[in-house]
């Protein structure tokens, strides 16, 4: 975890943070991203974060939240679209944002959590935070240039 003096800020991505989210993906434009962090209709139940050190953007991420049909189930929320600045990468910034995900929205007492990560990956705050492997993911794909 990073020190107190210099722990990310976390919230909601505005379409102001357009700019940093494209260099962070490498990818992609200005104008798309600030599209995607604005239209909660495009993704319902999705919400897109930053986390901001020193009034700059070093990762993004997104929740999105599941409806349960088991009565009395535990609310659930996926993790994922984690993406970090290279140069921030091994300097606890991921587990800032684990500690923001149990003390801000009560993920690991009041609600589950579900992380994506890649195939054959495992990030080491994973175990740290103790998740434990709990699904597959299977993913039904888009051709290229199918719309």
């Amino acid at each position: 975890m990073a020190s107190p003096a210099s722990r990310p800020a976390i919230r909601e991505a505005t379409a102001a943070d357009a700019g940093a989210l494209r260099e962070i993906y490498g990818d992609g434009d200005v104008e798309g991203f600030a599209h995607r962090v604005t239209d909660h209709a495009a993704a319902p139940g999705t919400t897109h974060y930053v986390a901001e050190t020193e009034g700059r953007i070093t990762a993004a991420f997104a929740l999105t939240t599941l409806g349960r049909l088991r009565p009395g189930g535990r609310s659930r929320l996926i993790l994922h679209e984690i993406k970090l600045r290279p140069n921030v990468r091994g300097t606890g910034i991921a587990e800032d944002i684990f500690d923001w995900l149990a003390s801000s929205l009560g993920v690991g007492t009041e609600r589950e959590l579900l992380a994506l990560a890649s195939l054959g990956q495992r990030p080491s705050t994973f175990d740290k935070f103790g998740l434990s492997e709990s699904h597959h993911v299977f993913r039904w794909s888009v051709p290229e240039g199918v719309s």
